[in-house]
């Protein structure tokens, strides 16, 4: 029953990540949540608390317009004070009016439903390729380092 509904909840915040819905995204976190997205891209991530993750996906949205999620596997266990779930998913989305796909794999930790650590891993080269698109068709964000909490504190 507890691993159904974090499976429910997991493909619930993608929906909302797919509409753009950062406010329901967003409230899945707990304040405090951990979130690090594994490289040195614009979407590398060391960062955390709800202000750097909000600001983490709208760089995301800005860069991956009109995402969508192909959930392929969901996989959690343990008490509801420390939850885990691991997923593999396809995402799919446009960069410079081209098709873009690639796949990632996703680690959370949930602590009374709420994500206190979350952590992606995709295919880095595939999005390097993917940046280097972007800022061949004027894109500059999609040239700009990793976000840190020193870095996202210093655009504030």
């Amino acid at each position: 029953m507890l691993q159904r509904l974090a499976r429910r909840e997991y493909l619930r915040g993608l929906r909302a990540l797919e509409r753009g819905d950062l406010d329901a995204l967003l409230a899945q976190f707990d304040g405090r949540c951990q979130f690090e997205f594994t490289g040195d891209s614009p979407l590398g991530a060391q960062l955390s608390g709800s202000v750097e993750l909000r600001r983490w996906f709208e760089r995301f949205l800005r860069l991956l317009p009109e995402p969508r999620f192909d959930v392929r596997r969901v996989v959690s266990a343990g008490p509801p004070w420390r939850q885990q779930l691991t997923a593999h998913v396809v995402i799919h989305s446009s960069i410079a009016g081209a098709p873009y796909e690639n796949q990632f794999a996703h680690f959370l930790v949930l602590r009374w439903g709420k994500v206190v650590h979350d952590l992606v891993i995709e295919d880095t080269q595939r999005w390097a390729r993917g940046c280097e698109r972007l800022v061949a068709s004027g894109v500059a964000e999609a040239a700009e380092g990793r976000m840190t909490s020193a870095s996202v504190g210093a655009s504030r």
